[in-house]
């Protein structure tokens, strides 16, 4: 992904607050597999750093690129997103991001985006939820009853897949005797 693309997703979705992330923004076509397109971005304090909080449709990505350690990327996949909340003081406010036991704090966010953020992350950690859900409810092999079963391996002997001593068997199985 180029960062032209990156600049055009971020303002598709409307991001306005990426104070003091240059540096992160700069380094996202790099971290952003193709497929991932951006539902809204925030810049906030994790751990006393400054972080870019991306949301794409399948992650929460919390970027920050320091001045000598180089690039730290930290990701919460959308179906492990619990719960998220945040709150608003008088300039600043928090989000809260709880996947399994761990709470991620993001702390000095712009009180305008945070809501915004949580809501996003909420809308988008459903939809992924709803498409892992819907991708793995393909339809399992109905299970045969005890005849059914029988007629089964009787046209596999017919076709000559299986033996006539392994037919028997197996019926003799089926049949519990």
């Amino acid at each position: 992904m180029e960062l032209q693309e990156v600049k055009k997703q971020l303002s598709a979705a409307n991001v306005s607050d990426t104070f003091g992330t240059k540096k992160e923004i700069k380094a996202l076509p790099e971290i952003l597999n193709d497929d991932e397109v951006i539902q809204y971005a925030t810049s906030g304090f994790v751990d006393g750093n400054t972080v870019l909080i991306v949301l794409t449709q399948k992650r929460i990505l919390f970027i920050d690129k320091g001045l000598l350690y180089g690039i730290k990327s930290t990701e919460i996949p959308l179906d492990m997103v619990n719960g998220v909340s945040y709150s608003k003081g008088l300039l600043l406010g928090k989000i809260s991001i709880t996947n399994g036991a761990i709470t991620t704090l993001i702390e000095q966010v712009n009180k305008d985006t945070a809501p915004i953020m949580v809501s996003k992350i909420k809308d988008s950690a459903e939809r992924y939820k709803a498409s892992l859900l819907s991708n793995s409810n393909t339809p399992a092999e109905p299970t045969l009853d005890g005849p059914d079963q029988i007629r089964k391996y009787k046209s596999l002997l017919d076709d000559g897949i299986i033996t006539q001593e392994e037919f028997v068997a197996k019926k003799k199985q089926i049949l519990g005797l």
